[in-house]
């Protein structure tokens, strides 16, 4: 690890906009996946899986209704961690300059 150019907070922050757009991506496919299979009819078979299947697409509106409200709420979150690892990076930098021409922080 000679080369850090381009390295930003060790990997924290890459790490965490990873995550959320793979959260983001996985919860898309979801979607779709079942929205595709209902629309196919390839997950009922008699009324009693037709009651099922309906329970379930009102389960997962329902579920994304409550989540979708939140959604705002995870996105602050996550840009004040953004923001946080950014400060912290500043300040490392911020050091390293001071101790290079040898003065303090």
């Amino acid at each position: 690890m000679e080369n850090k150019k381009g390295q930003v907070g060790g990997g924290l922050i890459g790490g965490l906009v990873g995550g959320i757009i793979a959260l983001v991506f996985l919860v898309v496919i979801g979607f779709v996946s079942i929205n595709v299979l209902t629309d196919a009819e390839l997950i009922t078979a008699d009324s009693v899986m037709d009651n099922v299947t309906d329970q379930m697409i009102n389960n997962l509106t329902t579920g994304v209704a409550k989540i979708s409200v939140k959604i705002p709420t995870l996105f602050t979150i996550a840009v004040a961690v953004l923001l946080l690892g950014l400060i912290v990076f500043l300040v490392m930098k911020a050091r390293q300059t001071q101790q290079a021409q040898g003065g303090t922080i």
